[in-house]
């Protein structure tokens, strides 16, 4: 017997041995990726390297093997690494149950399968939504924290199967996670399961209680910033200090070295100038890294014209300036197409979009923002009138291939208990946990499956045109081969806006 081998450089030898003894008289063979269609008897692949097998690697092989931890398991038997996973869950062993969903998400990606046997290694639960900061390209700008809730421990419970086998819990949703009294004590229950923390926070609230927890069972945390100055910043997160700001960004710095420290800025016409101050600040503040995220526009608060898409000169110099200063201090910065740009651009080629940028007034009047509330109460009543709530979707013609991690091993829940297709297609939902009873039967709901199988089929399901986490490659388990025609508007979209501008008058 011929054994094929993918993995990586150094774990070649412990792989060989895994073989041998599995196989005795197998003739191992490693194999790079690209010599893998030639097809063989047996294939092992690195739990390393799965993620790259997005399209049929591995059909010329009959028998196909997970190396994971030592071990080699059968993709054929994963009805077996159930009941193991199940066993493990009763005595309680959490890293070992752990281990094996995650081997089995391996299988659910490379089998294709539409219902998966893997419950997610990464689950982001709502904490609240309520924030603290009305920033101007925030629902919270005119929704004035409505109706805003706390996770509560009862919803929790619904989820605990889940909880026990992820690896990761993300605590944010529409809200600031930390003004919730019950973050704490939900911490400790996503700890006591084994689960490592991450948050995304506008950090205005932080005491040396959270800061032991941060240093503990964090993972990660993301800051949201939005302004390098104080004018731009208080400005635009409306309600935030920006001294409370930096005395807890040094705070963190002095006391928690070794969290991982990530800021991030929505690029708006306000704030473009600012991305190579937001690097220098970042890196003062001991982060490791800086994100520039684009902003999406929303038809209330009517900011489409702050969108960076209209000035791509002034959005590509000031990416350059802030790539050549995250090079210069050694601190990691993510902008969108950054092997695309020119960095020969100068700043007399962006002064026509300058002037046009700074030709409309920065910052919402008092009459600007009483009309934006006004356009919020048509648009709520209409809401009210029309169920935005989705449950399936349909291809589009943009081609990829793999699956959205979201669908395999990312999941999104808000604070009601409601799963949905992920953390930005927050109407598209597949079901809720609290009337199910029953995590799975909601991860594998008709939308979720539906879902997989349009992405497994080659193509980009509707719901994900124009998502950024595609855009800025974020995703591990899928590749999109982005056309024009992954920037239109889903056909909800298109009719929601069009009754929408024919009720405002526009």
């Amino acid at each position: 017997m011929k054994a094929t081998v993918y993995c990586l450089e150094d774990h070649k030898m412990e792989i060989r041995e895994a073989v041998s003894v599995s196989f005795p008289d197998a003739e191992v063979k490693f194999a790079a990726y690209e010599d893998l269609t030639e097809g063989g008897e047996l294939l092992a692949v690195d739990h390393e390297l799965v993620h790259l097998l997005k399209k049929d690697e591995t059909a010329g092989y009959p028998s196909v093997y997970v190396y994971f931890k030592k071990r080699l398991f059968a993709v054929s038997r994963a009805d077996l690494l159930e009941e193991e996973r199940e066993t493990y869950v009763k005595k309680e062993d959490w890293d070992s149950a752990k281990d094996i969903n995650e081997v089995l998400c391996d299988i659910d990606f490379l089998c294709k399968n539409t219902v998966n046997r893997s419950y997610p290694d990464f689950f982001q639960i709502e904490s609240t939504d309520y924030c603290n900061s009305k920033c101007i390209m925030c629902e919270h700008y005119f929704t004035h924290n409505k109706q805003a809730e706390i996770l509560s421990m009862e919803t929790l419970e619904h989820m605990r199967d889940a909880i026990q086998l992820s690896r990761r819990i993300n605590l944010n949703g529409m809200g600031e996670p930390f003004i919730s009294k019950l973050v704490k004590q939900q911490i400790d229950l996503y700890v006591g399961y084994g689960n490592k923390i991450v948050a995304n926070t506008n950090l205005s609230v932080l005491d040396d209680e959270l800061i032991e927890r941060i240093g503990k069972d964090f993972e990660w945390l993301a800051i949201s910033i939005d302004g390098a100055s104080k004018e731009t910043y208080e400005s635009i997160r409306i309600g935030m200090s920006y001294e409370t700001l930096i005395s807890n960004l040094y705070k963190l710095k002095e006391r928690v070295p070794h969290v991982k420290k990530i800021i991030s800025m929505v690029m708006m016409r306000q704030n473009v100038c600012e991305m190579p101050q937001m690097v220098e600040l970042a890196h003062k503040a001991g982060a490791d890294q800086v994100v520039f995220l684009n902003l999406n526009p929303n038809l209330i608060i009517g900011n489409a014209g702050d969108v960076m898409l209209h000035y791509p000169k002034v959005t590509e110099y000031y990416s350059v300036k802030a790539l050549e200063k995250g090079e210069e201090l050694g601190i990691h910065v993510v902008v969108a197409n950054a092997g695309g740009l020119n960095r020969a651009i100068t700043f007399d080629e962006i002064q026509d979009e300058l002037t046009q940028m700074r030709r409309i007034p920065m910052w919402k009047t008092k009459e600007e923002e009483q009309k934006m509330l006004e356009t919020a109460e048509i648009v709520n009543r209409y809401i009210e009138t029309h169920d935005q709530e989705q449950n399936t979707t349909v291809p589009t013609e943009v081609r990829c291939s793999g699956v959205c991690d979201w669908l395999l091993k990312n999941c999104y829940t808000n604070l009601h208990g409601d799963i949905s297709m992920c953390c930005r297609n927050l109407i598209y939902r597949a079901g809720n946990v609290s009337k199910e009873g029953e995590f799975l039967s909601v991860w594998n709901a008709p939308l979720m499956q539906k879902s997989r199988e349009i992405f497994y089929s080659g193509y980009v399901p509707e719901a994900c045109l124009k998502c950024g986490m595609i855009e800025g490659g974020e995703l591990k388990y899928l590749t999109v081969d982005i056309s024009p025609d992954f920037y239109q508007d889903t056909r909800l979209k298109k009719k929601q806006k069009q009754e929408l501008k024919t009720l405002l008058g526009e």
